[in-house]
């Protein structure tokens, strides 16, 4: 049961690193850069790489995070106080919020104006690209992980976890070795 345990968060650390990067990523980039687009700072093409340069760095480092930090660990810490239902969702979803949604935010916020910068496209400071593409990540995000992570781990326990009478499960592909 261990080795399924760990296949789940595995599974659900590259699945819910995948959700999130392409959300965060078009979340980060529109806000960042779109404004620019529009009044003709930056060309649209820097937003297109933006967004499929972005998308890959964001990935990376939710894999990253994924794998290093213990998120059900500190998630379950966190929360062992809480009663099961809406508050306790809404707070395991509020410290995942937080550990990501930062990191990707500053990163990507950086890789697109080192990028634009070298390009010699201009626009605005690094600040006030990552201020209102900080707080719409935060708030795309926090909304990504309440509907898209339930429904993730419930997959990947129909797929993986135990059945309801407590025998392994066994789906085709689920086999023990």
């Amino acid at each position: 049961m261990d080795k399924d345990k760990k296949k789940i968060s595995m599974l659900m650390s590259v699945y819910m690193g995948f959700v999130m990067s392409i959300f965060m990523t078009v979340t980060g980039v529109c806000v960042g850069m779109l404004p620019n687009v529009l009044a003709h700072r930056i060309p649209p093409q820097a937003m297109i790489i933006s967004f499929i340069s972005g998308f890959f760095i964001s990935f990376a480092i939710s894999m990253m995070i994924g794998f290093i930090v213990p998120m059900h660990k500190i998630t379950d810490s966190a929360t062992k106080k809480f009663k099961p239902g809406l508050g306790k969702k809404c707070m395991e979803t509020l410290i995942s919020d937080v550990i990501y949604t930062p990191v990707i935010s500053i990163v990507m916020v950086a890789f697109a104006y080192m990028s634009n910068s070298k390009n010699g496209e201009g626009g605005p400071s690094y600040i006030m690209m990552l201020i209102p593409s900080l707080i719409a990540c935060f708030i795309v995000g926090y909304i990504i992980i309440f509907l898209i992570q339930p429904v993730i781990f419930k997959h990947l326990m129909n797929r993986f976890g135990p059945r309801k009478d407590g025998a392994p499960n066994a789906r085709p592909g689920n086999k023990k070795k």
